[in-house]
């Protein structure tokens, strides 16, 4: 068995480009864990990758799987040390958690964002939502503060069940806080929320497969959103929010994952936001650590999984980094319609 082999079946068989370092980083990650939540957040490829790749090192026989753990054989133990493949080394600061980031200034945000966030609406699948712990949403706060784009300015959040409009409105920093939702519970709860606490913060019931309103194009000064991962999606949530910002100067913040984007999409990504007249300026990788949803066992991942186990609300293993991205001439968008499916592809694992 060569790992060429094993990543031209993947590519075959799920329509995911992959190399032969991505078949050695599943290795690794057996290496170092049994738990197959774990692998599938060390390997870094996507999740439908990294289940094919797992089900072909099981019938060459270097994996094995009993009692819901994933396990190396004698065979596959062997292979690792002859191609030289080590276990994944996770170094992450554990004060900031590979942030770089000191949250203390923000400690009564915090508490103010948890004693609202407690009775925050659950994720829906039919919204491909998954948001984030609370610490999370303080951490992009203090992000945002720290490059200069939340004191005194405007900003639209693109899809809140992160719910980072209701933490930057806490904060009283901005000019001016908007928030966009499909999902009609996040919207009230939002409003609720900015009514009892009588916050700067608007609340606008919206589909972004549909255009942005005129009144919120080249208004604000910094957007944020957590796209679908679809290539399609994830360029319908960038492009609204570059048409909404000013111009040159103007900031967004986005996420993307290793396990729903290959590097072939995040290439394809990056070239799409350049071609739009942005730069990246900052990445950080797995920035951002989501709760985990109630609909794990109907997820488009489940059934390729080779062992099964629902992980524990706070037992993390969905992570993505957090990209910064900065216009450097006007935005280079259009606002039009996204008609049909914009959720799905064959790198997406969790709708």
């Amino acid at each position: 068995m060569e790992l060429r082999d094993i990543a031209k079946r993947i590519e075959e068989k799920q329509g995911i480009p992959v190399s032969v370092r991505d078949v050695a980083r599943v290795i690794s990650a057996v290496l170092t864990s049994s738990d197959i939540w774990r692998i599938v957040d060390m390997a870094g490829i996507p999740v439908l990758a990294t289940c094919e790749a797992l089900r072909a090192l099981e019938e060459a026989g270097w994996v094995t799987f009993q009692n819901d753990r994933v396990l190396l054989t004698a065979n596959g133990k062997e292979a690792a040390a002859r191609l030289g493949i080590h276990p994944v080394e996770e170094l992450r600061c554990p004060r900031c958690h590979g942030r770089g980031l000191e949250l203390w200034p923000f400690q009564d945000l915090a508490h103010e964002f948890h004693e609202l966030a407690k009775d925050r609406p659950e994720a829906s699948q039919e919204f491909d939502q998954g948001y984030v712990t609370e610490e999370t949403t303080v951490a992009r706060i203090a992000l945002l503060h720290a490059r200069g784009d939340l004191a005194g300015k405007e900003m639209l959040v693109l899809g809140d069940d992160d719910l980072v409009s209701l933490a930057a409105a806490l904060t009283r920093l901005p000019k001016r806080v908007v928030a966009l939702d499909v999902d009609r519970r996040i919207v009230e709860f939002l409003r609720t929320a900015a009514k009892k606490k009588n916050l700067n913060l608007e609340v606008l019931q919206h589909d972004l497969r549909e255009p942005l309103p005129e009144e919120l194009l080249r208004r604000f000064d910094t957007f944020v959103c957590d796209p679908t991962e679809s290539f399609r999606g994830y360029l319908a949530f960038a492009h609204r929010g570059i048409s909404a910002l000013r111009g040159p100067g103007g900031a967004g913040y986005l996420g993307l994952t290793r396990l729903e984007a290959s590097l072939h999409k995040w290439r394809r990504i990056q070239l799409a936001l350049l071609e739009a007249g942005a730069v990246i300026t900052d990445l950080f990788p797995n920035f951002h650590e989501y709760v985990n949803w109630p609909y794990i066992e109907t997820m488009r991942a489940w059934p390729h999984l080779p062992v099964k186990r629902v992980p524990g609300k706070f037992e993390p293993w969905y992570r993505s980094a957090l990209i910064r991205i900065e216009l450097v001439e006007e935005g280079k968008v259009e606002n039009v319609r996204y008609s049909g499916d914009i959720f799905t592809d064959e790198e997406a694992a969790t709708t």
